[in-house]
């Protein structure tokens, strides 16, 4: 069994101190395989953070060989992405990037069948951004509640698109996990992107969390189940409960899964700046000596606008006796 253990401490303004806890992820080759070709990463960049599972197909060696392609394509690229680049083009590239290799190596016959399926989550200052390709999932937990946020590239999920047949019909459909879209599939590949935003947790109110997992654990373990689980236990606690279920219910196939907690609450919409406070203009001091300066001007005014009214009315006075 794989595990992977990420500890992340505040650093300035950049979204790491979003994170509650400590994240963790696990991958179990299960009960039947005797090959592991699930892989998970987590690649850290200056600012940002990306956790990667893949879930690699093709038979003997092929499926490991292009999960190992697609995570270490995806990290070189996101390291290699430039400060200004936006964070949702930063994750989309490394993406194409990963498809690039990987089309590349199917062009070897010994690996033409090999493909894989990948979701990542890359986290930037408040934005957090989703990429996904294939059957490998992101959920969110809330409450214990428990919402999937990617779309399957499934035959199944077509059908239930299409409303022929319903979401649970889908789970035990004979072609369930038959893909119409994976890493290597096609040259220009169609990649689902979404952003959400990190907002304040409310007074009282737990963070939310996100969980990454490959099929091996959604198609033995219900959501309603896997909601449960993570938000009663801790990350390493409820990733090894997770997969100790899929185990028990046969293990059928690889089994991945990382949880991540945020101190925050995730939305479709950017957070409300609060304005800044405005300090109070100060007022006008005036010195003593200022304060008599202008008494005496005022008294001078004063006794020259008296002259000139006396001066007046003498002139007036004095043209009258004239006449």
């Amino acid at each position: 069994m794989l595990r992977g253990h990420e500890h992340f401490e505040e650093d300035g303004d950049r979204g790491v101190r979003a994170l509650s806890a400590d994240a963790y992820s696990v991958s179990d080759v299960g009960c039947e395989r005797e090959l592991n070709e699930d892989r998970f990463e987590t690649v850290s960049s200056p600012g940002a953070i990306t956790w990667i599972v893949c879930d690699g197909m093709g038979g003997a060696d092929g499926g490991e060989y292009a999960a190992q392609l697609a995570i270490d394509a995806m990290a070189r690229r996101l390291q290699a992405s430039q400060g200004g680049e936006p964070n949702v083009d930063s994750l989309a590239n490394a993406f194409r990037e990963a498809n690039r290799v990987i089309v590349l190596r199917r062009q070897n016959r010994e690996f033409a069948g090999m493909g894989t399926t990948a979701v990542a989550v890359r986290f930037d200052g408040s934005e957090l951004v989703i990429c996904s390709v294939g059957d490998t999932r992101a959920y969110l937990v809330r409450d214990g509640a428990v919402q999937q946020l990617t779309v399957d590239d499934t035959y199944v999920q077509s059908l239930v698109d299409d409303g022929k047949i319903t979401p649970d019909e889908a789970m035990s459909h004979p072609q369930a996990h038959v893909l119409t879209r994976c890493l290597g599939s096609e040259p220009n590949l169609n990649i689902h992107t979404q952003r959400l935003w990190l907002w304040p947790a409310e007074a009282g109110a737990d963070g939310d969390i996100l969980l990454l997992c490959s099929d091996g654990l959604y198609s033995l373990v219900p959501d309603v189940e896997i909601g449960a689980v993570v938000s009663s236990l801790d990350t390493r606690e409820a990733c090894d409960k997770l997969v100790e279920l899929a185990r028990e219910r046969g293990g059928f196939d690889n089994i991945t899964v990382s949880i991540i907690p945020f101190a925050g609450s995730l939305r479709q919409s950017r957070p409300i700046p609060m304005p800044a406070p405005q300090a109070p203009e100060p007022k006008p001091r005036h010195s003593r000596r200022g304060r008599d300066r202008v008494l005496r001007h005022a008294i001078f005014v004063g006794i020259l606008s008296g002259l000139f009214a006396c001066a007046t009315v003498a002139g007036l006075l004095a043209l009258r006796f004239l006449r």
